[in-house]
């Protein structure tokens, strides 16, 4: 029973992780109006992942000033990878 909890947060953090990709990849290739299917596909990408890129985005502002690549994503998926193992070693007792 264990491990299918496991299974659960590890899955669930696929998920979002793959929504953090289609946010980054859809900045790149923002939609021409605002009604079309990606337009919509992003719009939610952007609800899900801007309340934890916000804050990180802050907090290297001032690093970033000069630096056109935002780092915040990479620096939320090493930050979540960290806190999914974390909670699979708490589901798995270890």
């Amino acid at each position: 029973m264990t491990i299918l909890w496991a299974l659960w947060v590890h899955r669930i953090f696929q998920i979002y992780y793959a929504i953090l990709i289609l946010h980054v990849v859809g900045s790149w290739f923002p939609p021409s109006t605002p009604y079309t299917p990606w337009a919509k596909i992003l719009g939610l990408a952007h609800a899900l992942t801007e309340p934890l890129l916000g804050p990180i985005r802050r907090a290297l502002h001032p690093y970033q000033r000069q630096i056109p690549v935002d780092f915040s994503p990479l620096i939320l998926i090493v930050l979540l990878s960290v806190v999914e193992r974390v909670l699979v070693g708490l589901v798995m007792g270890r």
